[in-house]
């Protein structure tokens, strides 16, 4: 595999890995697996949302507005 990034990015990766002890290598697989573990968690967010979503459409579900169950709960 290979990517670009810029001569910033490079830089300060390449100075926290010196700091830390650590090759790019193992830095770049860690943030790469954390950036995807983060988008996974997103999608299936997502995924959740739009299954409840339609639900609610096909049930032809009855919506309340902030003020109304203030009003039904006695807030």
């Amino acid at each position: 595999m290979s990517f670009s990034i810029t001569s910033t990015v490079f830089d300060e990766v390449d100075a926290y890995c010196k700091e830390r002890g650590c090759s790019r290598s193992w830095f770049i697989n860690k943030a790469v697996s954390s950036f995807m573990k983060d988008c996974l968690e997103n999608k299936a967010d997502y995924d959740v949302a739009i299954a409840a979503l339609e639900r609610f459409k096909k049930s032809n579900g009855k919506t309340y507005t902030s003020d109304e169950l203030r009003k039904e709960f006695g807030l």
